[in-house]
């Protein structure tokens, strides 16, 4: 990996601020120090679509500042890995890497604005990992993409916004200063409503981590996979959702046809990890398959 990087002051603070990227590297850690300086700053076009095979980015505690358009263009990079130690995030900074869907953020229980800023750089779908460090506690939640359309009025000569989706109205739960939790999964009726493949999605990640989860919203979620069970099944199988079959066990939300389902598909997709876990809990919780027997009777002599 190369790194071309200058010197710089940011708010009180000097360190290093990395200017550009060279390489082929599919997961890339961003050091914390260059040549014994913290690493404080990303610069503007720092990762550009030169980029190409850039897929997860891990960043240092270090950084306290991404600057607008900093990973420009990087087609395929879909994780980001940080803290809330940036407070200074620029607008853009994310905003044209069009397969960023997975963010995972260690955070102060009341510090989510730089969440807000990432969120409403994006209209697509994101998985948002929070990572509380005063308890070790974590939360899952998806927020849905949506769309935002300005349509002309030519009598009054004005525009007006309509937004599809229920994206917005789950990235309204995330507030500069707190999480509004009760609030998202009250929103989980409008996510069925949008799209049966993800309502599934926010109901398996919340049960993953169910910081603040209600008996009473955990339970509309349960309700829905238990709907669903064949399709979750079968989600769970996909490339990124291989937490979601321990999920389904530990709810004991899998029936004997979504089992099969999803051991059918785990086999073809040679995921032996999970063809393990699946045959342990066939074990343990169902009854095996009676195997036909033929008698004398059966025979004709």
């Amino acid at each position: 990996m190369a790194f071309t990087y200058t010197d710089t002051e940011i708010n009180g603070h000097t360190g290093i601020e990395i200017s550009s990227y060279v390489g082929n590297d599919k997961k890339l850690s961003i050091p914390a120090k260059i040549d014994g300086k913290p690493v404080i700053s990303i610069g503007k076009y720092a990762f550009t679509d030169t980029c190409k095979e850039l897929e997860e980015i891990y960043i240092p505690e270090s950084v306290n500042t991404i600057k607008a358009f900093a990973f420009y263009f990087c087609g395929k990079l879909r994780k980001v890995v940080l803290t809330d130690s940036v407070t200074d995030y620029y607008d853009g900074a994310f905003r044209t890497c069009s397969a960023v869907s997975d963010i995972e953020v260690t955070m102060s229980e009341d510090h989510s604005e730089l969440v807000h800023r990432m969120l409403n750089d994006s209209d697509r779908k994101m998985r948002v990992t929070f990572k509380f460090r005063e308890d070790g506690s974590m939360l899952r939640l998806v927020f849905p993409e949506y769309n935002n359309n300005s349509i002309a009025d030519p009598r009054a000569q004005t525009f007006h916004i309509r937004i599809e989706g229920s994206g917005f109205s789950y990235r309204e739960c995330v507030r500069q200063d707190v999480l509004k939790i009760k609030e998202y999964d009250s929103l989980f009726r409008k996510a069925v409503a949008d799209d049966n493949d993800l309502a599934i999605d926010i109901a398996v990640s919340r049960l993953m981590y169910p910081t603040r989860l209600s008996d009473s919203d955990k339970a509309e979620y349960k309700a829905h996979l238990e709907a669903n069970i064949m399709r979750a099944a079968e989600l769970a199988m996909e490339d990124g959702n291989e937490e979601w079959t321990e999920v389904l066990i530990h709810e004991d939300l899998l029936n004997e046809e979504a089992l099969d389902r999803a051991l059918q598909l785990a086999s073809e997709l040679k995921k032996n990890e999970l063809i393990s876990m699946l045959m342990d809990h066939r074990h343990e919780h169902m009854q095996a398959k009676p195997v036909a027997k033929l008698s004398l009777d059966d025979w004709e002599f």
